[in-house]
């Protein structure tokens, strides 16, 4: 009676076409999107488990929300679809191809039913292999959650009624140059924003942009990653935190010498600093 299903796309072959093709997608998919209780409750318990296992915590977006909503309709009102079984739909394909359209980059997808609860999803996929491995994915960095409801819904001749989609994906760290993560993409919740400029010195000893380093930000108690982005064409890339008063370290890496970063924390008071960052030096900041 109750069921799930995943489906892992492999990185290696998708990166350079999901890439292109979500720039294409990219302006379109931004919508209006929710997250009921549940929704919220299922994402709360993953965090949990994630950070538990020192991965990142996964940021709700708007893109991937989308997305979900789309499948969890499409396989409640299809749910003895072969295909829909398979993560396909009729319209877009498998979920690389719905990425493409709603614009983010796919990395992983679950799809359950006949659990109406975010604890009940949530354990039924912990206790399967591969859905598990789904949830603790190292590259997620963003993710979309739905639960759709189809009164009186069968699946296989049995009464199951709820449906849900988890996708997940490592936004701005495979797209390319240019396509990072925006605020408009982010679900309403109280996320800290720490936007940084990356500057490499040049042979005139003058500091330019450098696309492609990465930024990374630990969690300053535990040295668990929180977030990491990579910067785009004018050397920018943002990171986001869950939450309030955590101390966090900066640490930078993908080209050697000296550093020189600048980098806002959003809030009722914006702090600005400019720092020298040597390579794979780790400073601390208060937010």
């Amino acid at each position: 009676m109750f069921q799930v299903s995943s489906f892992r796309f492999h990185k290696i072959t998708a990166t350079l076409i999901i890439s292109i093709l979500g720039m294409f997608f990219f302006t379109s998919s931004i919508s209006a999107a929710s997250v009921d209780t549940e929704e919220q409750a299922f994402v709360d318990l993953l965090n949990a488990y994630r950070k538990s296992l020192g991965k990142t915590e996964l940021k709700i977006t708007k893109p991937l929300l989308n997305g979900a909503d789309y499948f969890a309709e499409y396989f409640a009102n299809n749910p003895d679809d072969s295909d829909a079984n398979i993560h396909k739909d009729s319209a877009f394909g498998g979920p690389e191809e719905r990425g493409d359209y709603y614009g983010f980059y796919f990395l992983t997808e679950n799809i359950g039913w006949g659990y109406e609860t975010g604890q009940a999803i949530f354990d039924s996929w912990k206790a399967s292999e591969g859905h598990r491995e789904n949830m603790i994915s190292s590259g997620g960095r963003t993710v979309g959650i739905s639960r759709y409801y189809k009164a009186g819904a069968t699946k296989d001749g049995l009464s199951v009624e709820w449906f849900w989609i988890m996708d997940m994906s490592d936004e701005g760290l495979e797209r390319l140059a240019g396509n990072n993560l925006t605020d408009s993409e982010m679900y309403s919740r109280s996320y800290k924003k720490i936007s940084v400029t990356i500057k490499k010195k040049n042979k005139a000893g003058k500091y330019k942009p450098k696309k492609w380093a990465e930024i990374k930000v630990y969690d300053n108690a535990t040295g668990r990653l929180i977030d990491h982005d990579i910067a785009d064409k004018n050397g920018r890339c943002k990171v986001y935190i869950l939450g309030n008063g955590k101390k966090v370290k900066l640490k930078v890496a993908s080209f050697k010498g000296n550093k020189t970063k600048s980098f806002t924390i959003s809030g009722k008071k914006v702090k600005s600093k400019t720092i020298n960052l040597i390579k794979n030096k780790k400073y601390a900041i208060k937010i």
